[in-house]
């Protein structure tokens, strides 16, 4: 073998072991919650309710959505438990068909504390809605994390 040939052969092997170590370094993200009805004061909404899911666990979240801003609305999320906590943000396209209304947007983990100090994320999926009239909304907050 030659000397380039050795070169290329190294660098495809680096470039390789690069992806896969960034690849473990990441974690899969999917929490699914359901939030109560929004407090409507304002064109600010506060709710509130359980969440589960990889890898944080189950616990309370926390959600501040201000209509009007962004895409539709930008949703502000705490999630808690005891093992620490988790902050972000989502920007999100809000649709209304009757009395239901549905949302589909990105957010981003811009924080956290405990156990979760180190978690961030982008490019992350948020979704869900629900009928104006009802108690609860489900959401869910997919994508990858770095721990």
């Amino acid at each position: 073998m030659n000397s380039r040939a050795v070169a290329v052969a190294t660098l495809s092997a680096v470039c390789l072991g690069l992806a896969a170590a960034q690849a473990q370094a990441t974690q899969r993200l999917d929490i699914s919650g359901k939030v109560n009805a929004p407090d409507t004061r304002g064109a600010k909404l506060q709710q509130s309710g359980p969440f589960s899911g990889a890898p944080l666990g189950r616990g309370t979240l926390k959600v501040t959505t201000a209509i009007g801003e962004g895409k539709g609305a930008v949703v502000s999320f705490r999630m808690f438990n005891r093992r620490g906590q988790v902050w972000g943000t989502g920007d999100v396209t809000l649709t209304f068909h009757g009395s239901t209304v549905s949302y589909d947007g990105t957010a981003r983990i811009t924080g956290g504390s405990g156990e979760f100090s180190r978690i961030r994320g982008s490019g992350l999926r948020l979704k869900g809605g629900g009928d104006l009239a009802g108690s609860q909304f489900p959401l869910r907050l997919t994508g990858r994390v770095s721990p």
